[in-house]
Formats: structure tokens, C-alpha cells, sequence
């Protein structure tokens, strides 16, 4: 599977004109609560290392404008992103693909049926193993029968919410909504730029019709022209993960998900330093240290008495790993409880309205995987 990342980092964002349609751009704050704010590079950096060692990647694309400010920290991000990215195929090109051609020209150095296509600079793989997303792609590779097909790998709480009714762009068929082994497929035409994406998907969006000369820098946009507005978009098999693969830097506000339920991201002090420490299972919150207590009530980004996170001591994510230099664990707590709580908080994550429906299958299954690493499993 191919990385490719489209990206851009400016003070300002000027639209091109388009034919006959008045566009406006609207920014949007998103609500990180307690959380300090970053700069938009540091994000980058943040998921340029969680994305480097999520996936034995075949290339790695990388396709970056800098713009105002962000032009004076190019050597600075050149350096880092051929450190995290030093054991593969890496192609560094200081231009975001931004028209059709572009995107035609970047399809001619596609060599692999399946691509992690994503034009955002802040999604986090934030799984604890390689594991489950190995399996996923397995299982996108094995469905020689939708040669169209996609895999949404964030926003795990709202599109396993959404499944059953179809999602927002889907034809709403019960008959192809169906929950497979590990994850949960259906009819769509969804063409969001934060899916895996086969490259068949990628020559249907950017090389089979005329798209007028637009400007697209992703094939869907709240603020510009979206390729659907072009083009009949084709219907795909996609997937959706039982478990949460990555997540959004800066939460879901923007999809009425708060912090109580599923909290923005922190870059966690030392992380750049190489010296992250782990403090588990405590009440008090501890400044300088990564506090970790799944049977908190609250996360810090909601209530500053509530804890950084509630993954269960095993669960860390993977990329944390190597730069974890302490860890400080509650000697009063129960293993067996601290799980249950970690449960709970996964439950937290998707039980966020009652909108939607949810399966009480899909329920159990996305408890079963989390439960893997574990000698447990659901009682019937």
C-alpha cells in the first residue's frame, strides 16, 4: 500500500475564480477545550510519525505547499520527514497536487493496487499494533468482486454510528449493509479524501472524465468545488474498521462529538525530545507526565480534574513507544477493572446521540477486538 499525503499550510487561502459559482471559504475553530493550541507544523510531525510506522508502506508520497510563515521551517520538516520515513521509497515534491493534471501525473507513479490517500495534515494513527489494520487491508485485497472499493480510516465514532443508515452521500440499501469478520462494509459514494483508496477508485476520481479545469486540491470540499459536482461519482464497496485506527488532531466538534465523549489530541510533553512519561491509574493530575486513568470520569480537554487519556497500559499507542522513558503505575489497581474501563471509554467513543442505531453485533465485535490482546472474551 502506497502513503500519499496532498497538503498545504498557509496564513491564507485564496480560491481561485470558477466558472458561473460564487465560493466562499469558511473557517471553522474547532473546540480542543482545555487543550493549548499548535502550530500547524507540529501537527504534521505528530502524524508524519504516527503514519510511519503504521503500515510497511511500499512508497511514500509526499506532496507539501508551504506558504507565508510555514516557507522558513521547509529544511526543518525536509529533515524530519526523511528521518520517520528513512526506510521506504520516499518521493518529497514541495508542490500539493491542486488540478487534474496534477493528480494525473501523480497516478503515472502508482504502483500498488491499494493507496492511504488523505489530503489533511492532522490525522493520528492512534492503534496500539499494526495488527488490525494488516487484516483490513488483507481483507480490502481479498474482495476481488468490487474492484471500486474504499476503507474510511478515521472518524471511527460518527461512520460506525452512521453505517446502518447509509452514512450522509450513500444510497440507503439495508440489502448492502453488512458486518463482515472484522469490519462492517456498504454501498456508497462516499469520495472523501481520508480513505484507503484502490488505484482504481484514484483513476475513476482524477483520470477517467474531464473536469473542466476545477480546482481541487481534494476530491471533496465545504468551501470549493467537490469532484461530485463534476462528475457521475461511481459507486464503491467501502469499509468501515471495528476499532479505531486514527484519529481527527482536533477531535470531532465539528460533527457534534465533544470532548466528553471523544476528546482532540494533545502532542504529549517530550514528545519531540524522545522522552514521554507514562503516569497510570492515579486520580491527581500530574504536569510534565502523560496522565493515564481509564476509570476517570472526565478527559483533561473537558475537565481539567479529568485524566490525558483512558487507554488500558497495553493499549498505548504504538508510536509512542520508543520514546517513552518512565513509567509510573499505580500499585492499588486491578488489571481486570482498569480493562473494563478502557471498555467502557471505547462504548463512550460511539454511544455519543442516539441518532443513529447500532448493532448490538457490531457492538460486540468492535469489544472483541479491543479484547485481542487479552485472555478475555465476551460471555454470551
Amino acid at each position: 500500500m502506497i502513503l500519499l499525503l496532498n497538503t498545504i499550510f498557509t496564513e491564507e487561502s485564496p480560491i481561485p475564480p470558477y466558472p458561473n459559482v460564487n465560493l466562499q471559504r469558511v473557517y471553522y475553530k474547532y473546540d480542543r477545550g482545555n487543550l493549548q493550541d499548535y502550530d500547524q507544523i507540529d501537527v504534521f510531525k505528530y502524524s508524519l510519525s504516527s503514519l510511519s510506522i503504521a503500515y510497511s508502506w511500499s512508497k511514500v508520497i509526499l506532496k507539501i505547499t508551504l506558504e507565508g510563515k510555514y516557507k522558513e521551517r521547509k529544511q526543518e520538516l525536509e529533515d524530519y520527514i526523511k528521518n520517520e520515513f528513512k526506510n521506504f521509497d520516499l518521493i518529497l515534491d514541495w508542490r500539493r497536487n491542486e488540478y487534474q493534471q496534477d493528480w494525473i501525473e501523480t497516478y503515472k507513479i502508482l504502483d500498488n493496487d491499494l493507496i492511504w490517500f488523505c489530503c489533511n495534515h492532522d490525522h493520528i494513527f492512534v492503534d496500539s499494533n499494526t495488527e488490525y489494520l494488516e487484516n483490513l487491508v488483507k481483507s480490502i485485497k481479498n474482495d476481488s468482486n468490487y474492484p471500486l472499493t474504499t476503507c474510511e480510516f478515521s472518524h471511527f465514532p460518527e461512520l460506525i454510528r452512521m453505517a446502518k443508515s447509509g452514512l450522509h452521500l450513500a444510497p440507503k440499501d439495508p440489502k448492502s449493509y453488512k458486518i463482515e469478520d472484522r469490519c462492517v462494509t456498504l454501498d456508497s459514494t462516499v469520495h472523501d479524501s481520508i480513505q484507503i483508496i484502490t488505484k482504481q477508485v484514484y483513476f475513476e476520481w482524477w483520470c477517467k472524465h474531464d473536469l473542466k479545469g476545477g480546482y481541487f486540491p481534494r476530491p471533496e470540499s465545504h468551501w470549493t468545488i467537490s469532484i461530485g459536482w463534476i462528475i457521475p461519482v461511481p459507486q464503491i464497496r467501502l469499509f468501515l474498521p471495528l476499532k479505531e485506527l486514527v484519529r481527527h488532531f482536533d477531535g470531532y466538534g465539528h460533527s457534534q462529538i465533544s470532548n466528553y465523549n471523544c476528546p482532540a489530541l494533545d502532542i504529549p510533553p517530550g514528545f519531540f525530545k524522545n522522552d514521554l512519561k507514562i503516569r497510570y491509574g492515579y486520580d491527581d493530575y500530574k504536569e510534565g507526565w502523560i496522565n493515564i486513568n481509564p476509570k476517570n470520569k472526565n478527559y483533561y480537554a473537558y475537565d481539567k480534574s479529568g485524566t490525558d487519556y483512558k487507554f488500558e497500559i497495553d493499549s498505548l499507542p504504538l508510536f509512542w513507544r520508543d520514546k517513552i522513558t518512565a513509567v509510573d503505575i499505580n500499585s492499588n489497581i486491578d488489571k481486570e477493572e482498569m480493562i473494563q474501563y478502557y471498555l467502557k471509554s471505547i462504548l463512550d467513543i460511539i454511544y455519543t446521540s442516539n441518532e443513529w442505531e447500532i448493532d448490538k453485533e457490531v457492538e460486540n465485535k468492535i469489544i472483541s477486538e479491543y479484547l485481542k490482546p487479552y485472555s478475555y472474551e465476551i460471555s454470551n
